[in-house]
């Protein structure tokens, strides 16, 4: 079953992974696409796995009619020779420390085999916790962190995931709702995967019903958001990695949009309304990463304090005559 659905180059040994799909539904920022591969970059981690061409003739077309190659597969030729077969890049990574990195493409039929051939990855590569990592536009005031919202495989993990400045969605619950290709793995693993430990989090990012320069008024790509995501995961996954980089980046594009949203707004008082109403109405759950100390310090500021707790011992003075 491995060998219809997988192709292992190696097999590090694992113990979390971080999964985005390329132009999906729910990317906006280019956080699920854009994520993964900046850790890919960063760390310069090499595929180890990836899925089988089984996954690739299943679960996609070849192509959609007025859509040129956005749907078509991927192809290469050197000197008129194919120099390698037709493919969909469905790819796993290794991080190192343990961390597999995912990036794929969103499928478009059989969501229950694309999901086995996902699951069987984590299994094989030992894998015990993993988070789709996703996006949606909206209202957002730049200026602040991103709202995260968050959905989960099993009930034993919401302890742990509250601790981390996260909002729990009921997305879908008062009316029919389709679910992203990261809510999807949540579900089944929920339902036939009970073994496995999956979350998805999700970033709200700023986006305006405003037009300038011809483009809608938001951050095509969002380094605040992955900065949000990245800085909970960090703490919850142990991550080695320096996020210094990417919030200054991340605060510069949030500066910029909130400079040009103060500038429609100057002009244009229904603009006003809507940023102001949005901001008023923003509500993200905040997050304080915990500062880790070394166990020396750690067991330092414990006797400290211990000390500060024990009153003095005075059996042995007989006070004022």
């Amino acid at each position: 079953m491995a060998d219809e659905l997988l192709v292992f180059h190696e097999r590090p040994a694992a113990r979390c992974m971080i999964a985005g799909w390329r132009q999906q539904w729910s990317d906006a920022g280019e956080v699920s696409g854009g994520l993964p591969q900046h850790l890919i970059d960063r760390a310069g981690a090499r595929k180890v796995a990836e899925m089988a061409r089984r996954i690739s003739t299943t679960c996609y077309p070849f192509q959609i009619a007025g859509t040129h190659d956005a749907s078509r597969p991927g192809a290469a030729y050197h000197e008129g020779l194919p120099s390698r077969d037709i493919y969909r890049d469905n790819s796993f990574y290794d991080a190192g420390s343990g961390v597999i990195l995912f990036l794929g493409e969103e499928p478009w039929f059989d969501i229950d085999l694309y999901g086995e051939a996902f699951f069987l990855a984590i299994r094989e590569l030992g894998v015990q916790q993993t988070v789709a990592v996703e996006s949606y536009y909206g209202a957002a005031p730049p200026e602040l962190e991103r709202r995260v919202s968050c959905i989960y495989s099993g009930p034993h993990m919401k302890e742990q995931l509250e601790r981390y400045g996260v909002s729990f969605s009921s997305y879908g619950e008062d009316r029919r709702s389709g679910p992203t290709i990261g809510m999807a793995l949540v579900t089944l693993a929920r339902y036939y995967r009970p073994d496995i430990d999956i979350f998805r989090l999700g970033a709200m990012v700023p986006m305006y019903p405003f037009v300038s320069d011809g483009e809608q008024v938001g951050l095509k790509r969002d380094h605040t958001a992955f900065y949000d995501i990245l800085r909970r995961l960090r703490s919850l996954f142990k991550l080695d990695i320096d996020l210094t980089e990417l919030k200054a980046r991340g605060d510069e594009e949030s500066r910029r949009l909130h400079e040009i949203l103060e500038k429609i707004a100057a002009s244009n008082p229904r603009a006003r309304q809507i940023i102001d109403e949005a901001s008023a109405e923003f509500r993200p759950t905040p997050y304080e990463e915990p500062v880790e100390l070394s166990p020396a310090l750690d067991q330092a500021l414990e006797d400290i304090m211990r000390g500060m707790a024990d009153p003095p011992d005075d059996s042995g003075d007989s006070g004022p005559s």
